[in-house]
């Protein structure tokens, strides 16, 4: 079997992410730089030819998927499995004011625990349903071909996480990608079964490197 990829995509700028909020599943859209910076990714991911385009319902991630689907003249596919975690009460919540308010759950929660007492989706849960979406668009696609998936930057973390047969709850070895970047993941061929991942937070002049960020 060819080799199929697949590109995982964080969405544009809000202005939540510039304020340093917390988003999870509340709906912000990209502000003007994420609308810039959705339109200068989809040029170059245009170059791969993607045969589908999939993305989180929510209407940051479906703006920046929809600057790729005029390129490539496909119709975006989207699916609330690749929604943004839920972050409970504290969404909305600058981060600065979360370690203020409440610096004991803060430090659990950059400890990389989950916090279900504030209504926090686990890293589990999440990783379970961005998983089972990509399968679900990979194997709608032709052999050898490359899907788009428009997600959120903890979603593909746990998302990416759970395609590499990793625990999401116990191994935290990637970070969140930067606004408008991806991650490339390559399924099949002769050597590697399964997934391995070729490329992290790539876009513009980035290399393989990982970063914080904000949900």
């Amino acid at each position: 079997m060819t080799a199929k990829h697949v590109i995982i995509w964080r969405h544009g700028q809000t202005a939540y992410n510039l304020q340093g909020r917390i988003q999870g599943a509340s709906d912000i859209p990209l502000d003007q730089t994420g609308l810039a910076q959705a339109q200068a990714a989809a040029e170059q991911l245009a170059d791969w030819e993607p045969a589908a385009i999939w993305s989180s319902d929510l209407v940051r991630a479906r703006v920046t998927a929809n600057a790729l689907a005029v390129l490539a003249n496909l119709e975006v596919v989207t699916d609330e499995r690749l929604r943004e975690r839920e972050f409970g009460s504290w969404e909305g919540l600058a981060v600065s004011k979360i370690h203020e308010r409440w610096p004991d759950l803060y430090e659990r929660w950059r400890a990389g625990e989950d916090l279900p007492e504030i209504g926090m989706e686990t890293r589990d849960r999440a990783a379970q349903r961005v998983a089972a979406c990509v399968g679900e668009a990979v194997a709608a696609a032709p052999d050898g071909s490359t899907v788009v998936i428009t997600t959120h930057g903890g979603a593909a973390v746990c998302g990416i996480t759970g395609l590499l047969e990793l625990d999401p709850v116990k191994w935290l070895g990637i970070r969140g990608m930067r606004n408008a970047h991806w991650a490339v993941l390559e399924h099949g061929g002769r050597r590697v079964p399964g997934w391995r991942l070729a490329g992290y937070d790539l876009g513009g002049q980035a290399s393989f490197q990982a970063t914080a960020s904000l949900a």
